[in-house]
């Protein structure tokens, strides 16, 4: 199984805001995974975000390199968005038809969330631009 380790999504964070205790490690792969694979989506929504690298030096055998490599490093609103949507793709795994029942009820989750629609600025919530 490949395995895919988040840069700076904390899957811990993801796993708090799931409520699923900290010493249960039963799905730590998967949410690992999941947050590894939102960790794009969002640096792809919100690119202000980045930190480029440094101003480039010398190398002791003479050849230029970053002073630092470049960085995402998100603020809160953009790092709890993230943590929702792979909070929301973690939740997805139950329900692979797109639908969920609980007892006789029968939900179909919703595709768009307000909150993350906003902090990534997606959809109708982008920030108006020129050209």
């Amino acid at each position: 199984m490949v395995e895919f380790t988040p840069v700076w999504l904390d899957p811990d964070d993801v796993k708090e805001w799931l409520r699923i205790a900290g010493v249960d490690t039963t799905d730590d792969v998967i949410l690992g995974r999941c947050c590894a694979a939102v960790e794009p989506q969002v640096q792809r929504c919100r690119p202000d975000q980045a930190v480029p690298a440094a101003a480039r030096l010398r190398g002791p055998d003479g050849r230029w390199v970053a002073a630092t490599p470049a960085t995402y490093a998100p603020d809160a609103e953009v790092y709890q968005a993230a943590g929702m949507l792979a909070a929301k793709m973690y939740r997805r795994r139950n329900s692979p038809a797109g639908i969920e029942s609980f007892g006789d009820n029968i939900l179909y989750p919703a595709r768009w969330d307000a909150e993350i629609d906003r902090a990534l600025h997606t959809a109708s919530s982008r920030i108006p631009g020129v050209g």
